[in-house]
């Protein structure tokens, strides 16, 4: 058989359901019942009885669901259920006709129209035929007396989360963890600072795409937004705390001077906290409070001793010296030629005048070099207080961010969907 004959015998058998006639009792019933028949009359028998209709609504697929405009364009199956009292007959006097198949439009209909959007729920709506639960809801206006009727169903649908975790949670993550990174990186490489503010452009650029794709509303944040804003929290907090830490690195003692808080906490307790260790220093609790008393007891006997009793010491011990040098310039004397009362006077003055010279310049020099002592000793502890701080932000940064993670997963509904 060709195609020419097949798409006659297809068209035939159309034609003749097309023209198919019923019996004499249907169409006799037919004419019976349309012939005073008004679409206009509401169906009762009495004016003032209310007629009730039943009211069902099946989703048979879902075309389209546009998020960031909020419109879900479905395929759905009305189903209208009313008693009509004037299609009403006895069937025995219509050859036992009891049922009949007529059009929607010579019928009298119910004035149903939706006036709003459907929302969009977080579970899953099948496309294959599934009846949705509806709730009545009857609301009387302040303008009109009689009751207003309206019947709300919720479709409720579930997205499928596996493409939004890897192609926007994952990234996230690793964006993250790259700041996470610029916790460890050494401040002297000059790169600290550029990696946290690359990183946060980078977030912020993906931030954008996001929101593009999101439903602009204040009703409800979504979820994947709530975490987006907490890695940016994060992520900026750490720019701002590595200019917290290069500033601590690059301190001198010429201009900062280490208050006495900020060696308890980042140069004794939270190093000892972290567990940190420190070439040529012991960073134990029984040491902390062992160098805290010691200090405690320094600051009691400075000041019992007054200045001048420093200054007083001081000349005390250079009387010992030139005495001591005189007695052995004399006793050197003694041995040798003998001398005049008038040249051992001036011998003994040149000495003492040498010694004096001798005396500031040694303690000129001491006191540069007790300077520069300190004052290496105060940019080193500036340096180990900005890697406390280091160490401190990248445990807490990390915590921060694995919690985040775990929480956004296990508030999700579902991670894979089958």
């Amino acid at each position: 058989m060709d195609s020419s004959t097949s798409l006659y015998l297809v068209l035939l058998i159309f034609v003749i359901i097309k023209e198919s006639c019923q019996g004499p009792h249907e169409k006799r019933l037919l004419n019976h019942l349309l012939s005073t028949y008004n679409t206009l009359e509401r169906p009762v028998a009495n004016e003032s009885d209310p007629l009730e209709v039943k009211f069902g609504l099946t989703l048979q697929q879902i075309i389209d669901v546009d998020e960031k405009n909020q419109l879900l364009i479905t395929n759905l199956w009305l189903s209208l259920e009313w008693n009509d009292y004037n299609l009403r007959w006895n069937d025995s006097e219509y050859g036992g006709v009891k049922d009949l198949r007529i059009t929607p439009n010579k019928l009298w209909k119910p004035d149903v129209l939706m006036y709003n959007s459907f929302k969009v729920c977080s579970t899953k709506g099948n496309s294959a035929g599934e009846a949705m639960p509806g709730k009545k809801n009857t609301i009387v206006y302040a303008c009109c007396p009689e009751p207003y009727v309206d019947v709300t169903f919720t479709i409720q649908i579930r997205r499928r989360t596996l493409y939004y975790f890897f192609n926007l949670i994952v990234p996230c993550v690793l964006i993250s963890s790259m700041a996470l990174l610029g916790f460890t990186l050494p401040p002297d490489s000059g790169e600290k600072l550029t990696l946290g503010v690359t990183i946060l452009l980078s977030l912020t650029v993906f931030l954008n795409l996001v929101a593009e794709s999101m439903p602009t509303t204040s009703d409800a944040v979504p979820l994947i937004g709530t975490y987006f804003n907490c890695i940016m929290f994060m992520v900026a907090s750490s720019v701002v705390l590595t200019v917290v830490v290069l500033n601590y690195h690059h301190r001198t003692a010429d201009i900062h001077e280490m208050p006495p808080w900020i060696r308890s906490v980042f140069l004794q307790w939270l190093p000892w906290i972290l567990r940190m260790s420190r070439p040529g220093r012991k960073i134990t609790r029984k040491h902390i409070l062992l160098t805290n008393r010691m200090k405690e007891l320094e600051l009691k006997e400075r000041s019992s001793k007054s200045l001048l009793a420093n200054v007083l010491d001081i000349d005390d011990d250079f009387r010992h010296t030139v005495s001591g040098s005189q007695t052995a310039i004399g006793s050197s004397a003694s041995f040798g030629r003998p001398t005049t009362v008038e040249e051992h006077h001036n011998a003994i003055g040149c000495n003492h005048k040498d010694l004096h010279l001798i005396l500031k310049e040694l303690q000129f020099i001491t006191a540069r070099m007790r300077k520069a002592d300190d004052e290496a000793e105060l940019i080193s502890d500036w340096k180990f207080a900005a890697m406390v701080v280091d160490r401190f932000c990248l445990i807490v940064f990390t915590l921060f961010t694995i919690i985040a993670t775990v929480t956004v997963l296990l508030s999700a509904p579902h991670i894979i969907v089958q």
